[in-house]
């Protein structure tokens, strides 16, 4: 089974997408048939450095009508407008395994059990819900904006929040449906907001809520979403965990939204030294 893993990132995300990769690597043999990474904008040097780990850079168009505005304002968000033509890009893989590039894999069994849900032809992806999230009014508000601009009243209104599904990480077998349907329901929606709105988030949703497609809903572990939950971190493992119980040890940590730089304070267990971490998982002070 040919696994392709594939990302994108600009320059402001070079950092994260060089530790993004550097955790794909902590596995001999990988875990995966090659790495596909698209060039949104880094400097020569990012790229330089990418292609020594990557079998594909490229620089990828405008595969869905977006505006000309938000294209000049938002060049970043061809990341969201390629994700359904993975399969056309890179041609030739049996699974298409995207993961944003502020995401960080600490554990091998996240990559397994995607590849494990996508290979039965389900999609695999997972769902914002876990007993240690606090969401906010302003996301639910967020959300419902954009299904309000691309589907109407009735789809923000009516549709369940508690199947939300989150599209940073997701994994999907090449000859599966779903690639079209996401295609068609994106289409839908940049139609509807005269494509001033790019939110591939939203029509995926959208197309799982209204399509009869498989879905293999992951748990949180799989993608641990940081701006709802900020991880522990347990000092004898040395491994980010659930920051409640069973304190499991977390599989993809995602520093989504505003978390981009967290960093944790944490007492060993004789009380005497804090450690400060930077995501993901570098040891950056230690305070007496």
């Amino acid at each position: 089974m040919r696994i392709l893993i594939v990302t994108a990132a600009d320059e402001s995300y070079a950092l994260l997408l060089r530790g993004l990769i550097r955790s794909l690597q902590q596995w001999q043999p990988y875990p995966y048939a090659a790495l596909a990474v698209f060039d949104l904008g880094m400097a020569p040097d990012t790229r330089r450095w990418i292609e020594q780990h990557a079998k594909y850079v490229i620089e990828p168009g405008w595969d869905l009508p977006v505006n000309e505005q938000t294209r000049i304002q938002q060049p970043h968000a061809r990341a969201l407008t390629v994700r359904p033509f993975l399969p056309d890009y890179f041609p030739g893989y049996d699974i298409y395994h995207w993961i944003d590039a502020d995401c960080w894999v600490q554990e091998r069994y996240a990559l397994d059990w995607y590849a494990s849900a996508a290979s039965r032809g389900a999609l695999a992806v997972t769902p914002q819900v876990h007993h240690a999230y606090r969401h906010s009014q302003n996301s639910f508000v967020w959300r419902a904006e954009r299904m309000h601009a691309y589907y109407g009243q009735k789809a923000a209104q009516q549709l369940s929040w508690a199947s939300y599904v989150n599209a940073g990480v997701f994994a999907l077998r090449a000859d599966a449906p779903h690639w079209t349907r996401w295609c068609k329901a994106f289409e839908t929606g940049l139609a509807a907001s005269e494509g001033s709105v790019c939110c591939d988030q939203t029509a995926l949703n959208y197309m799982l809520w209204t399509e009869n497609t498989p879905v293999a809903p992951m748990p949180a572990l799989c993608n641990w979403l940081c701006h709802l939950a900020i991880p522990s971190y347990d000092t004898k493992r040395k491994r980010f965990c659930e920051p409640v119980m069973p304190r499991t040890s977390l599989g993809i940590l995602h520093l989504a939204a505003d978390t981009k730089d967290v960093r944790l304070q944490i007492r060993d267990p004789e009380g005497v030294n804090q450690v400060g971490l930077c995501f993901p998982g570098q040891i950056t002070e230690t305070v007496r």
